[in-house]
């Protein structure tokens, strides 16, 4: 959603093209986030800023005068790699004489990805003053938080944890169950290669060898995920499950997830350990 706006200040900066009052909001009309604040993936990032220095060319002895202006905004991460579509438009109005402290504004809101890792980004604003045949770029930081990943240049699984349920939020610092329980496990992968309109095709198995080192599960291919996006996605994330037995033995059970991707033809193995007490 957007809206072109005429808001009065006391005086317009002249001369030079500028950016001027731009910043990212948590809500529509909000105030300016803090630079510590941390969006979501899922979230709307709204954004706002004004237009200063712009050149006014009048027409019919002065009696007529008009601004033309057009912009490009768009989300970007560090690598500059937009994170939704770029809004872009014009500005062209015409100005009356009580309109000589006016400034142009634009707000814009854009829908942040689901798989976005946690890191540092910014708008970038684009403007041309098409009369004074002058540009000015602009990089508005703001912050994402969630899921941190470190940097994968092959297929690769992180962030596996244990869970004693399905909607809990803080992974177990121990991993000690007992017999008859559900074992709930979550991990990302991340690494993958992506193909045109960065569609991604993965596919995973999970194993369990008891203590005895028999095998308990093994289901090759526990899961597939395949679907395009418009930001390429950092990680893709996973949870999956294992009822134990109410007379499962005592003991270290090892967990094998078996991750491959199916664009960039690579494949990753992880184990982790978990106990029933």
């Amino acid at each position: 959603m957007s809206a072109l706006l005429l808001s009065a200040l006391p005086c317009r900066p002249a001369g030079k093209l500028a950016i001027v009052d731009a910043g990212v909001e948590q809500s529509e009309d909000a105030p300016f986030a803090s630079s510590s604040y941390e969006f979501l993936p899922g979230d709307y990032l709204y954004f706002t800023f004004q237009i200063a220095g712009f050149k006014v060319q009048s027409e019919n002895r002065g009696e007529v005068q008009k601004i033309s202006l057009t912009y490009d905004i768009a989300p970007q991460d560090a690598n500059g790699v937009a994170l939704a579509l770029p809004s872009s438009g014009t500005i062209e109005t015409e100005l009356g004489s009580e309109d000589k402290d006016w400034l142009p504004k634009r707000r814009v809101s854009f829908l942040i990805p689901s798989f976005v890792a946690a890191g540092d980004f910014h708008v970038h604003v684009h403007v041309k003053d098409v009369f004074a045949e002058a540009e000015v770029s602009q990089d508005v930081p703001f912050r994402i938080g969630g899921v941190q990943i470190q940097p994968a240049s092959t297929l690769a699984v992180q962030n596996f944890q244990f869970y004693r349920s399905e909607e809990d939020r803080d992974p177990l610092q121990v991993p000690a169950f007992s017999s008859g329980d559900t074992v709930y496990m979550r991990f990302d992968m991340v690494g993958f290669k992506t193909a045109a309109q960065n569609q991604y095709h993965l596919s995973y198995g999970l194993t369990v060898f008891r203590p005895d080192g028999k095998t308990l599960l093994n289901k090759p291919n526990a899961s597939e995920l395949e679907a395009d996006s418009f930001y390429p996605p950092r990680f893709l994330p996973a949870l999956v499950n294992l009822k134990t037995g109410p007379d499962a033995p005592r003991g270290e059970y090892v967990v094998v997830i078996a991750a491959h991707d199916l664009v960039g033809g690579a494949s990753a193995e992880f184990k982790k350990a978990f106990s029933v007490e």
